[in-house]
């Protein structure tokens, strides 16, 4: 027995998927977990490093923005008061709610590695799958 579809099926699909779609999102791990830029991460995060004068995590934020991303998720252990300070003073996170990406800190210091990071995350009920 076969029957018919409405054609307007596949269009309330779409609108159901569109509803029901999760925010496109990214972690950021602001800590790498090494000891390889020590003595220069000693008191401050690689992320927070300069290249070209502009400290590593805005190039990567951007990118983030220019990719269509909506949520980030910058994953701070060590020096998390000044990654939390640079995002703010930068106006990463903050912006008003029109913005296209929302940015938030989340600190940890637990973690020891990029898996204990992303536990973190998923026990938070952070991210979305």
């Amino acid at each position: 027995m076969s029957q018919k579809k409405s054609r307007g099926g596949a269009a309330a699909r779409e609108d159901a998927d569109e509803l029901s779609r999760s925010p496109l999102q990214a972690v950021l791990l602001a800590d790498s977990f090494t000891l390889k830029f020590r003595p220069i991460t000693l008191e401050r995060p690689k992320v927070l490093l300069p290249l070209v004068n502009v400290p590593m995590i805005d190039y990567t934020l951007s990118w983030l923005e220019t990719e269509g991303v909506e949520e980030v998720f910058v994953f701070c252990c060590a020096h998390a008061q000044q990654v939390k300070e640079h995002l703010e003073e930068a106006g990463w996170t903050g912006k008003p709610a029109a913005w296209e990406m929302a940015v938030m800190a989340v600190e940890s210091h637990d973690a020891i590695s990029a898996g204990d990071a992303l536990r973190v995350m998923y026990g938070r009920g952070l991210v979305s799958f």
